[in-house]
């Protein structure tokens, strides 16, 4: 069993480890890769995904209803939860609902459950993207913007997706190939840009980080678990729903504090001592899973 958790962590360890290594000795911008996998590499794999024959999103409606629901729940037990620490709530909310579903759960999901659950790992990053750049937005800034949100690379790949999967298109090989290609560098840059980040983590605001690190994987797992047994979804999705439950803050939630001046110094020790935490309630859950 413990063989079994090895394998599955092990490369997400040693690629996020490369990526630490390298920014303590180069210290690198990251600013702009971590531009390109959101405004072409994750659209690319977006439209990889919903471009391959056969697709059809109804069979991950379940899927994204249930992740959906365990973000929006997860957030307003987060508001609950920051009024009783006495922690800024806009500072905690957005932490507890937006979690490292691309960074960190689609390398997850492929290496604990296989190819298999990609789809529905690239379903619940597309549902995560636009409850972030919507709610998360109107949280952090007070307000809200559609076509904003309309304008951006990923909602874009989806609204092309959707309608190409669904008009029945033939889309030629050259056109597929490149983009798949494109698609495929998502896992490795992700994980290698997530290990860059981790060199910043300061033990600043360390009472709010382990707090609300601690707060996201319980919350989480147990509103998926509870999910699970309330809504009909396969086995894989069962799982892909308890991983994405136990997944720390995203780093996006520091991009917009600081965007915003919603305490950044307060969000950036969530999410970095957050992830920190999750080497070890994510071997916890896999071994849970396993069993």
């Amino acid at each position: 069993m413990l063989s079994q958790v090895f394998e599955i962590v092990a490369p997400l360890l040693i690629i996020a480890s490369v990526g630490y290594v390298y920014g303590v000795r180069v210290k690198p911008e990251m600013q702009f890769t971590n531009r390109l996998v959101m405004d072409v590499f994750m659209p690319a794999l977006i439209l990889q995904v919903m471009l391959t024959e056969g697709f059809n999103v109804a069979d991950y409606s379940g899927l994204i209803f249930a992740g959906v629901l365990l973000m929006l729940v997860s957030g307003m037990v987060a508001y609950a939860f920051s009024k009783v620490m006495g922690f800024d709530w806009r500072a905690v909310t957005p932490a507890g609902m937006f979690s490292n579903w691309a960074n960190l759960g689609l390398p997850l999901y492929v290496f604990a459950l296989g190819s298999e659950a990609l789809n529905g790992g690239v379903m619940l990053v597309v549902a995560g993207n636009i409850l972030c750049f919507t709610i998360g937005v109107a949280i952090y800034s007070g307000t809200i913007k559609v076509l904003d949100v309309l304008k951006t690379p990923i909602v874009i790949a989806v609204i092309v997706g959707l309608s190409v999967s669904s008009s029945g298109l033939n889309i030629p090989t050259f056109v597929t190939t490149p983009i798949g290609m494109l698609g495929q560098a998502v896992i490795p840059l992700m994980l290698f840009s997530l290990g860059v980040r981790l060199t910043k983590v300061s033990l600043n605001d360390s009472a709010i980080g382990i707090a609300v690190g601690l707060f996201c994987p319980i919350v989480g797992v147990g509103l998926a678990l509870l999910l699970c047994l309330v809504i009909d979804l396969s086995e894989i999705h069962r799982a892909t729903l308890i991983l994405f439950g136990v997944l720390p803050p995203a780093v996006v939630n520091f991009m917009l504090a600081e965007q915003y001046n919603r305490n950044p110094d307060q969000v950036a020790s969530i999410v970095m001592i957050g992830n920190l935490i999750g080497l070890i309630t994510i071997p916890l859950v896999l071994v849970g899973l396993i069993l």
